[in-house]
């Protein structure tokens, strides 16, 4: 009896620790596969940080297009999350040092990132992501825009007002379209 509810406890256990390590924001840094996003047009330069909170340095400025025009975004590429933020690199365009020291990589809100579905092809939505998460739907050929949230493996934690917080399999990180 003893055996039998230890056991049970165990998998218990094992179960909270895969549904806890699927979140993107409980990811290593580098967690994901290196892929472009663009930022969101803001009023002022986005700060980036050396770590990913609000109290860390700031290290530099990325360049955002102004609301009122049509300029295009900064891309980056996105490498990694952690808690609701983006781990970057820092060879974007438009991304400024404020000391002058040259970092590879800095931290920025990852809900200031944007990526669209503006693709040839469907893309397919997940529950989650990693070895338990299964394929609910598809977006095909519809122009969406998502904010980031984080990103695990190949697929990407994205929100909006349409589809929600969902997982997908390819997107757009140029601020244009891909069809081309």
């Amino acid at each position: 009896m003893i055996r039998a509810i230890i056991g049970t406890v165990a998998v218990l256990a094992g179960f909270v620790v895969v549904e806890t390590s699927s979140d993107a924001s409980t990811g290593l840094a580098g967690s994901c596969k290196a892929t472009q996003v663009y930022a969101l047009p803001a009023e002022e330069p986005m700060p980036v940080r050396a770590a990913p909170t609000h109290e860390s340095a700031v290290i530099g400025t990325l360049a955002t297009a102004d609301k009122g025009t049509a300029m295009a975004s900064s891309v980056v590429t996105l490498t990694g999350s952690k808690k609701g933020w983006a781990r970057i690199a820092l060879d974007a365009k438009g991304y400024s040092p404020i000391d002058g020291t040259q970092r590879t990589y800095g931290w920025v809100p990852a809900d200031l990132l944007a990526v669209d579905t503006r693709l040839v092809g469907p893309v397919k939505i997940y529950d989650q992501p990693g070895l338990l998460g299964r394929e609910t739907g598809q977006l095909g050929n519809q122009d969406q825009k998502f904010r980031v949230l984080g990103c695990r493996g190949d697929l990407l934690q994205v929100i909006n007002a349409q589809e929600g917080n969902i997982w997908i399999d390819r997107w757009c990180g140029t601020g244009r379209s891909c069809r081309d």
